[in-house]
This record gives structure tokens, sequence and C-alpha cells, in this order.
């Protein structure tokens, strides 16, 4: 398929070479070896390394079905292990869908047993590539996203074209779409676009740039031809409003002998444009004084300016290595100060002396993070400063990759991006550790009362050490530890509250089923009954859940109780109900404000406007009593979705 015949079309003329044996022998000696499973449909998703992601036919789907109702599935699904247990169908997606379309109509349940063959998350990527390009004609925008998670596993352009069938001159021009806005790559799959269009937006690097020229191009010409948007992004001025003239300035940008064009008849005031070039060139001085400043001053070997920061895939990844941000150590003096910025953080009535205190807190937790760089590690690698929404983006540690350099790719699976903010990333250091404390007893609770899946959920962790090769430095061990004394002099509830009441309640209770002197004969435990055996694992296990979340270098850390919660089927809301001294009081007025408007209440949010701050709190427990409302960053991302809250009567 030629990039520029894909909008909608099918063309027998295509860069696609016939995928043989050959090119897929690992893929090929993996399945061959797989055992097949039963496993029930209940056990099935959709991989998200699967990349088919525009819908099956409905037609398709519903033939399908009536054919495994009649006969039976004729063909094993292609699957792999997922973090939370469940197994992710990489190949075979039409079928799984066909058989969820029959266990909606009830015509088989959810425990249907299912042949798949398991291989690794690598080759998952790779069967569910090969296979949608074997059967339907993959989508450029599937190809896309498909090229670009190979990409990310460290294959080069010729071993994803020699695997699946393409020439690496296909792959190469499909990675560079990669960089491509996501609205745009909707709006490819969608088919209201074609590849030669985001061939031509894929020159200007900045994503929000390349949907505003396609939008104005757009206006003035529906199709929005191929030329008319390259003509577009390689014009020679830029609008003041963009990222890049905010970060020099007009002060500077004028200084260097820049004029900007006024824009009289704009309705928008401070409208105009500016000369492109020099701003490119003034950018990049800029940033190359800046990494060459961080160079001298730090003392790294060497340092980079560019445009755009370093990527996880494409040529980022085969020239550069990101080594892993080491833990910063605070000094007694910046521990203090940082208790004190996080107390007045909590005081503060306003938006913005809190957005202030956070800056001199993200300035503190940088230096100790810049301070844990050894002078080893600086010796052998470099910084690269690039801008990121027109703020300076700064990536120390940075490892340049040799060509057929073993002991370099041996860390490739090191390589990462910086993290995606996590939910929580506003909220203050010390509501988020007390907080997530309270959460963490709740789950413990929760998990408690299901033995069954606690056990599981041991199992599980432990098979993830013995099958995943994922074992510490010390022999044939299993470690358990309970914070239950932090956990309780962090959480609001303390001992007091119903999840840590219940964990004790069911602590005295196994005690006392206990054999006398357990402690000294492990014989012991061969007397007691299955039932007591479990309740013990599974309260054992459930005291070893620990999700308290920290911040570090100004990111705060993912709740690893997501996925938990999710698979037990948890609501904080069944062992925690917010108060105004539990909870409300611990925050400023403003986020106690937003937090009512986020539970859609908005006309108990314009009341709390005018309160005072304990006024306001009290307003705001009452007000969330009679509701399920957590707020979003206590609960998992499925939790969430499921629970938004909304009341027609207060959002007037």
């Amino acid at each position: 398929m030629s990039v520029t015949e894909s909008k909608a079309k099918v063309s027998s003329k295509t860069s696609k070479k016939g995928v043989k044996p050959a090119d897929v022998a690992a893929l090929k000696t993996a399945l061959e070896a797989a055992q097949i499973e039963m496993v029930p449909l209940s056990a099935l998703v959709k991989s998200p390394l699967n990349v088919r992601t525009i819908p099956y036919p409905v037609e398709s789907v519903r033939e399908l079905a009536d054919t495994i109702a009649a006969i039976g599935l004729l063909q094993n699904l292609v699957v792999h292990t997922l973090p939370d247990g469940l197994l992710g169908v990489a190949a075979g997606g039409r079928r799984l869908t066909a058989l969820q379309l029959l266990c909606a109509e009830q015509r088989i349940d959810a425990d249907y047993r299912v042949a798949v063959k398991r291989v690794s998350d690598e080759l998952a990527a790779v069967a569910s590539v090969a296979e949608n390009s074997q059967r339907v004609a993959m989508h450029p925008a599937e190809q896309i996203i498909g090229f670009r998670t190979l990409s990310e596993q460290g294959k080069t352009p010729e071993q994803i074209g020699g695997q699946l069938g393409y020439s690496s001159l296909h792959v190469k021009r499909m990675l560079k779409l990669a960089n491509l806005a996501p609205e745009l790559i909707a709006l490819l799959a969608e088919n209201k676009i074609d590849v030669e269009q985001c061939q031509a937006l894929s020159l200007e690097s900045d994503q929000a740039r390349q949907v505003a020229i396609y939008q104005q191009v757009k206006t003035e010409y529906s199709h929005a031809p191929a030329h008319l948007l390259k003509r577009a992004v390689i014009d020679t001025e830029i609008s003041i409003s963009d990222p890049r003239f905010v970060f020099i300035g007009r002060e500077e940008y004028e200084a260097a002998g820049g004029v900007v064009r006024e824009d009289l008849f704009s309705a928008e005031e401070g409208s105009g444009t500016a000369d492109r070039a020099l701003l490119d060139r003034l950018v990049q001085d800029t940033l190359a004084k800046t990494a060459q400043a961080i160079q001298r001053d730090e003392g790294w070997a060497w340092s980079l300016a560019r445009e755009m920061p370093l990527k996880n895939y494409g040529e980022d990844r085969e020239r550069y290595l990101l080594l892993p941000v080491l833990e910063g150590q605070y000094s007694a003096d910046e521990q203090q100060q940082l208790d004190e910025l996080y107390a007045k953080q909590v005081a503060t009535e306003t938006y913005e002396d809190e957005a202030a205190i956070q800056m001199l807190i993200e300035d503190i937790e940088s230096a100790a993070a810049i301070r844990a760089w050894t002078p080893e590690q600086k010796a052998a690698c470099g910084v690269v400063v690039s801008l990121i929404d027109g703020q300076l983006c700064v990536q120390r540690g940075v490892q340049l990759k040799e060509e057929g350099d073993n002991d370099v790719d041996a860390y490739r699976d090191l390589v990462s991006l910086p993290p995606a903010p996590d939910f929580a990333e506003g909220v203050s250091l010390p509501l988020l550790t007390k907080m997530s404390s309270e959460r963490t007893l709740a789950v413990q609770a929760a998990l408690m009362k299901q033995p069954e899946r606690a056990v599981a959920v041991l199992a599980w962790t432990l098979c993830r050490r013995i099958f995943s090769f994922t074992v510490g430095n010390a022999a044939i061990q299993v470690s358990l530890s309970c914070h239950h004394s932090r956990l309780t002099e962090d959480a609001p509830s303390g001992k007091d509250g119903a999840a840590f009441v219940a964990l004790m309640q069911e602590k005295e209770r196994l005690a006392g089923r206990l054999p006398p002197m357990w402690e000294r004969d492990i014989t012991s435990f061969f007397s007691l009954s299955g039932e007591d055996v479990l309740a013990l694992l599974s309260f054992c296990t459930a005291c070893s859940v620990n999700g308290v979340q920290t911040r570090e270098y100004g990111h705060t850390s993912r709740s690893p109780l997501d996925p938990l919660e999710s698979a037990i089927g948890f609501h904080l809301r069944d062992w925690w109900q917010p108060t105004k001294n539990n909870f409300f009081m611990h925050m400023p007025k403003t986020s106690i404000i937003a937090m009512l408007n986020e539970a859609g209440l908005t006309g108990a949010a314009r009341d709390a406007e005018k309160m005072k701050k304990s006024d306001a709190a009290e307003h705001a427990e009452h007000c969330l009593s009679g509701t399920r409302w957590v707020p979003h960053w206590m609960q998992s991302s499925e939790s969430a979705e499921a629970d938004t809250v909304v009341h027609p009567a207060n959002a007037a």
C-alpha cells in the first residue's frame, strides 16, 4: 500500500510483501512450543498491544458468533499475561468480540472455556501486527501505532519490516508519522484525512501547531489539500501566541532585530506574527546556552540542545539511553523547609499562593535530584535541553549508544520518558500521605474479607518472582512487611477507623486459632484445618498491602492499589467517609470548592465560595454525606468512571 493511497480505499498495489515463515521465525517457534490452554472467557480482554483499533464490522462479528455457536471455536487465540493477571488477546480480537457477543446474549456463560496459546509481551505485539496484516489490510493509523509499539520494544525499521513483510522504507515513513497529534491520528483512523495530508502535517514537530494548521486550512478549503497544509507548515511567520515566542519573549526578539506584525483587525488583543527563522535561531541559541551552562555547572561530559525531548522510539531509541533517575536525599535544612512549605500550602486560601509555594517545593526537590547523580555517571553521560509547551525540559543522565555496544544494549529496557503525571500530582504531600494511608488500610480490610482472592493474589505475587525471573539477591526467601503502626499514625482515622478495627478483630480471632508454642514448631501448623490456613494466609496477605504514595523530584508516584481495587471490586466509601476533620480541613478552601464541583454539586460549590474555610469544610461534609463520592485521585480510573456523580438539581 502506498502511503499516499491509504484513505478509505484498498489498492492492489502495495508496499507490503508476503509474510514468509522465515520472517517470523521467533513467533513461529514460540507458537509451536506453546501448549494449548483452556481458560474461561471472563479471563480474556483485548490486549493493549493489539494494533486493531478500528471496530470490526458488525455483520462480520455477528456471522462469526453464529458460526462459533453452531460448531465451536476452530482456532485458538494468542494471548499474553497482563499485570493484573488477566490475559490480553493479541491475535484473535474478532473471535474474542464474537465470544463476548454470545456471552452478552446468554448463549454461552462467562466460564466458557476458550483455547489459547500464551507468548511473551514482545512476541504478542509481533503476533498482533502479523495477524492483522495477513487477515485484513491494516489501516495506516493502525500501522503507525503498531510500528511505534515495536520500535519502543527496540526493533529497528529493518527488523519490523523483515518480521511483518513491509519494506524498511515504508516502516520508516510510517514511524515519521508517530509524532502526529492524537487528534490527527484519530481523523486518519476515521478516513477523514489521508496519509499524504499527515505527511505534510508531520513536517511540523509541535502537535498543537499541527492541529491548528489543519483547522486553519480546513476553514478555507474544506478538503484541506496536502500541498496547502505543507505550505502552511513551512510558512515564514509564526503567531506571537506560539509557545516558542512566549519562551523567548518580545523584548529579546525585538532586541535581536525582529519585528512583530500586529494584526489590528483581530478581535483578540495582542494578536500578531513574528519572523519564524529568527525565532527558531533565538530558541536554538537559548537552549544551547542553557545546555552548556548545565554541563559546565554540574559536570556532565557533553550537552545537546534540540527542539523536542528525547523519545522512546525511532531514531532516538537507537542513539540514546536515559539512565534511571536516582532517589535524592534531602539535607536537614531542606527537609525542614519542605515541612514548613507543606504546612503553608495546606493553610493557604488562594490558588496563586498555593502555586507559588509549589514552585518553591519543586525547586528543593529538583536540587536534591540533581545531587543524586554520581561523578562517574556524569563523566559517562550528558544532558539534553529542549522545550515542552514553551517550558524548558532538562533530561539528565543521557548515554550515547555506540553501534554494536552490547553493554549499552543490555540496558535497553531502562530507556524511559518522563512519567505521565499522576492524578494526585496537585495534591499536597501531607494530604497525599494521609489519604493514601487511609486508602491502604481500607484495601487491606476489603481483601481480608475475600480469602480466595487474597490467596490468589499471594500466589500471583510469588509466581511473578518465580516465572518472570524477578527474584531478589537472597536465596529462597519470601518476605512480608506490615506497616500498621505507620499507617495508623498517618491515616486521619488512626486506630479508630472502620478498616483498622475490622483488621484487629480478625487478628484477635485468628490468634485464638494458633496452636500452642507455634512460633518454635513449624510442624504445629500441620494440625490446622484447611479453613484456618486459608484464613491465616488471606489475613497476612491483606496486611502486606502497601499503597502509600510519595512525591520525588516533583513527580507523584502512581498508586499500586488501582489494579488490586479493580480485581476485588473495592470502593473506598465502604470503609471511609469524608468529614470536615478527617479530610476537608487538610486542604485549601479552593480545593474544597473544586471537589464539590467534581462531585457535580456546583450549587453547593458556589455557596462554599462565600464561606470561611472551616464553614466550607463542614458544608462539604454535609453535602457529600449521602453520596458515594471519592476524590478521583483516591480511586482507580475504572472506579472513577463508574462512580461519576451528577446532581442535576445542584448543577444550576
